[in-house]
């Protein structure tokens, strides 16, 4: 991917991340910015040109070097979110059952937004998992839905006309 020279390592890493699913919000967070303004930053952040310039550089790349076509990747990320078993990745206790791996093979990686690890006064390490928020993401898939639906062509009369001189000056 195409590497912007006047990003610093933080803004490289929240270009990378915000394509994954385009939350600006979590995108901060896990380019390791504080979880406190990582909304207000990542608001800044992608208002910057060279931010902009980047995102889009790397968007052209993935879309050139993409075998599965884009369409087809965003409908199975928003299914995956939406329709996921949150069993398959967790047991009752509350323990991954699953490897960073295994996630990433079975396509549940993108279930979980957030992984935070804290250490109680006992001196145990406390870690507490935060899961795609199932509406949420149904309501985004049907939204994306409904953006890549052929929308019907209306012909007007002045359409009509548009077309017949662009095809009467193409001969």
């Amino acid at each position: 991917m195409a590497k912007n020279k006047g990003l610093e390592a933080k803004q490289a890493a929240f270009c990378r991340e915000y394509i994954k699913d385009l939350n600006a919000t979590q995108a901060a967070i896990r380019a390791g910015y504080s979880q406190r303004t990582a909304n207000r930053l990542a608001s800044h952040l992608l208002s910057k040109v060279d931010i902009q310039n980047e995102i889009s550089s790397q968007i052209e790349a993935i879309l050139e070097q993409s075998k599965v076509p884009l369409k087809k990747q965003l409908f199975n990320y928003w299914m995956k979110r939406a329709f996921y078993d949150v069993t398959e990745i967790i047991d009752l206790q509350g323990e991954i059952k699953l490897t960073e791996e295994q996630l990433r093979e079975k396509g549940l990686y993108v279930c979980i937004d957030s992984v935070n690890k804290k250490i109680n006064a006992q001196g145990e390490t406390i870690i507490t998992y935060q899961f795609a928020d199932k509406d949420k993401a149904a309501d985004m898939l049907q939204k994306y839905i409904q953006m890549i639906k052929e929308q019907p062509l209306e012909l007007t009369g002045s359409v009509i006309l548009n077309i017949l001189n662009q095809e009467h000056s193409l001969s």
